[in-house]
């Protein structure tokens, strides 16, 4: 990999990373197997602002074999249905996944509890798991997470699924609302239509028409 003047060179367990924008080359002379992952949407800067990760990270040494479930379940996905909505929100699980795991040394509890909601905020949650995640009692995590965080763990969790939602109605064209919905979480459609209006002033069908006219 090739990347701001300096060349990386890849070997069996290696990774990298690069933000959009970022001018990279990337060139297999040995016959590498390698997968790529991308993500649409303003989620990725949040995360490599949470990690304090510049444009562009290598990783030398991966425990590969600790992520090739998840790579077969996207790469499944892919030829199953290739919904754009469903594939973003796996791809971008993964990435808070991998990322979780190359500090999870560094992370404070609460840090680590947070990460784990939006690696799983597409089904339902509950304290009780989080406590778990977070090793205390549920009226701790509530207290404590609400202090740090300026949000109740719930609101937490709807911020975030409301704000990947509008992501993907602005980065995937001809996405269906329902899909959208599942994708973020949301069983009911009509109750997620009316959050989202709520939060952004618009439904997700006028958010698309929206988009169409701007551009």
């Amino acid at each position: 990999v090739y990347t701001n003047g300096e060349r990386y060179v890849l070997k069996k367990g290696c990774a990298f990373f690069t933000s959009k924008y970022t001018q990279s080359k990337y060139v297999n002379e040995g016959g590498l197997i390698s997968a790529f992952l991308t993500v649409r949407g303003d989620g990725m800067p949040q995360l490599i602002e949470h990690f304090g990760w510049g444009a562009f990270k290598f990783f030398p040494s991966v425990d590969v074999e600790r992520y090739v479930e998840d790579i077969k379940k996207i790469i499944n996905v892919y030829y199953k249905t290739k919904n754009e909505s469903i594939l973003s929100a796996l791809s971008y699980s993964f990435y808070i996944n991998f990322f979780e795991n190359q500090q999870e040394n560094t992370l404070e509890s609460l840090d680590k509890t947070a990460l784990y909601i939006e690696k799983n905020f597409s089904r339902k949650l509950t304290l009780e798991e989080l406590a778990l995640v977070n090793k205390t009692s549920v009226s701790k995590l509530c207290h404590d997470f609400k202090s740090k965080y300026g949000f109740t763990v719930f609101q937490y969790i709807l911020n975030l699924r409301l704000r990947y939602a509008y992501s993907l109605l602005n980065s995937v064209s001809d996405i269906k609302t329902k899909d959208v919905a599942i994708a973020c979480g949301f069983e009911d459609v009509s109750y997620f239509c009316r959050l989202y209006k709520r939060k952004f002033g618009t439904t997700p069908l006028g958010n698309q028409k929206e988009k169409d006219i701007y551009y």
